[in-house]
């Protein structure tokens, strides 16, 4: 299980996967907890229902998202992350 500190955030997230779910949003890239390379993707099903203001009607769900391989900054980690959601497709 990937466990960075998000409590302070007020997130709850449920479960985390290798697999960027289709048609969700990146919230934020950031490392995993205890490892200097390895970084992870919060990412939520935030659809346009969701941001035209009709999210009181679901819940919003989240997901961390292992980003593959290593990483030495954000960035680096970003473009990767975008690189497996590229690939998805």
């Amino acid at each position: 299980m990937i466990d960075p500190d998000l409590s302070h955030a007020g997130w709850h997230v449920l479960e985390d996967t290798d697999t960027p779910p289709a048609g969700w949003q990146v919230i934020r890239v950031m490392r995993a907890r205890g490892c200097g390379w390895d970084w992870v993707a919060l990412m939520a099903d935030i659809s346009e229902d969701i941001r035209s203001g009709a999210w009181r009607r679901r819940p919003v769900h989240e997901r961390l998202v292992r980003i593959a391989g290593k990483h030495k900054s954000r960035t680096a980690a970003a473009h990767a992350l975008e690189n497996m959601m590229a690939t998805r497709h």
